[in-house]
């Protein structure tokens, strides 16, 4: 592998990059960010890489405007690496890819498509759930690599050394990692699965959530009356435009707590409402009268107001709950025999139609929600044979066993 010492930091530099990229069929990237103090994430490097060789772009070296907001202030040098990054010919690998995406698409408001997500693709070939890069090359290719370095700050010019090849350490053996885990996921008759799942971050609606969206997440379990949940949009919908115009961490306007306990109490006036912790004092100030209108207003909002409600169940009885505790169990098995995380095969909020209608076969089970068509497919019989009593769960010297009835 050629490990490039040099920062890519011209409009020279990127175009002769991407004529290196050109006819690859399959190449790598990874990026170095700073978001401590920032809302939207800082590129500062962008590591790509093919089956040779690895090469660090100075990302902050095409920042025309460091206080400019997302999607603009760069440069225009550094696009023709961004239209390889879209090139419909070339599959980029990553890993964890959501940060990578995420950075792309603030940045330079477009993201890198087809992809794979080798931290997905591990997933679906049973090396678990959530596994660092690290780990995963140890186990695919016995590569062991250096880390440790989470807390750099990848801003300062010039870079050391050391740095440099932490920063490669990276990329460098993803394009060969890559191909291996497709060539495992081929054999499993998974890889349009991987691919299918890993183009989610290659979707840019996924980074411009609505703040109703938010606010539904945020309020789940909080037991709000209907008022209570209109408030909590309204204040939801209010800091994420204040965090975007300041460009200011979420918990650094107002953290998730202070907005749940606004909604809640909807204090009725200034005084009352400083007395919360968690609201930044500079925007009480700012922005007090606007809060105290928002909250105002819900009363008048609650009867139109609702946070995704159509899509919530009815909580499930205490004998559902215990069915849900064995199917649940049923499906770690599964998962563990087929080697996939069990995340793949359907979540605790998914189960209820499975007890609740009448479900015959595989098909039914994705006409409900239960399962992804690709997981009906790898398990569906499976399921409904437990669920019909063809199949139960058994204890033989000491381990749970699948046996046929």
């Amino acid at each position: 592998m050629n490990l490039h010492p040099e920062l890519l930091s011209t409009a020279d530099d990127i175009e002769k990059l991407a004529e290196s990229l050109k006819g690859h069929d399959v190449i790598a990237f990874d990026t170095e960010f700073i978001r401590e103090q920032t809302f939207y994430p800082i590129i500062e490097i962008i590591q790509v890489a093919t089956d040779d060789d690895s090469w660090l772009v100075d990302a902050k070296a095409f920042k025309k405007n460091f206080s400019a907001g997302p999607k603009g202030g760069y440069d225009s040098g550094i696009d023709p690496l961004l239209e390889i990054f879209q090139d419909p010919s070339i599959l980029k690998i990553l890993h964890a890819a959501q940060g990578d995406q995420e950075c792309l698409y603030t940045s330079f408001g477009m993201v890198a498509s087809p992809a794979l997500d080798t931290a997905i693709a591990a997933s679906l070939c049973g090396y678990g759930d959530g596994i660092g890069l690290g780990k995963l090359l140890k186990s695919v290719l016995d590569v062991t690599i250096k880390k440790g370095h989470a807390r750099t700050n990848w801003a300062m010019r010039p870079i050391p050394e050391q740095l440099k090849e932490y920063a490669h350490a990276d990329v460098q053996h993803l394009v060969r990692m890559g191909r291996q885990l497709l060539l495992e996921l081929e054999k499993l008759g998974r890889r349009e699965w991987g691919l299918e799942l890993s183009s989610k971050w290659s979707e840019a609606a996924v980074f411009d959530v609505e703040a109703e969206v938010l606010a539904t997440k945020l309020g789940r379990g909080a037991h709000l009356d209907r008022k209570a949940q209109a408030a909590l949009y309204g204040l939801v919908k209010w800091r994420e435009e204040r965090v975007r115009q300041l460009n200011l961490p979420r918990r650094w306007v107002a953290d998730d707590a202070v907005l749940i306990d606004l909604a809640r109490v909807r204090p009725k006036d200034l005084a009352h409402m400083s007395a919360f912790r968690g609201l930044n004092k500079g925007e009480l100030k700012n922005s007090g009268e606007q809060l105290l209108t928002i909250i105002r207003a819900s009363s008048e909002r609650s009867e139109t107001v609702e946070l995704e409600r159509t899509q919530r169940q009815a909580s499930p009885s205490t004998e559902e709950g215990q069915v849900i505790d064995l199917v649940r169990c049923y499906l770690g098995i599964l998962a563990d025999r087929h080697k996939i995380a069990a995340k793949h095969l359907g979540t605790v909020g998914q189960m209820l139609p499975l007890l609740r209608q009448e479900i015959e076969n595989p098909v039914d089970l994705v006409k409900y929600g239960v399962l992804s068509e690709h997981a009906a497919q790898l398990i569906g019989a499976e399921l409904i044979a437990f669920m019909q009593g063809k199949k139960a769960l058994s204890i033989r010297a000491g381990e749970v066993e699948i046996v046929g009835i």
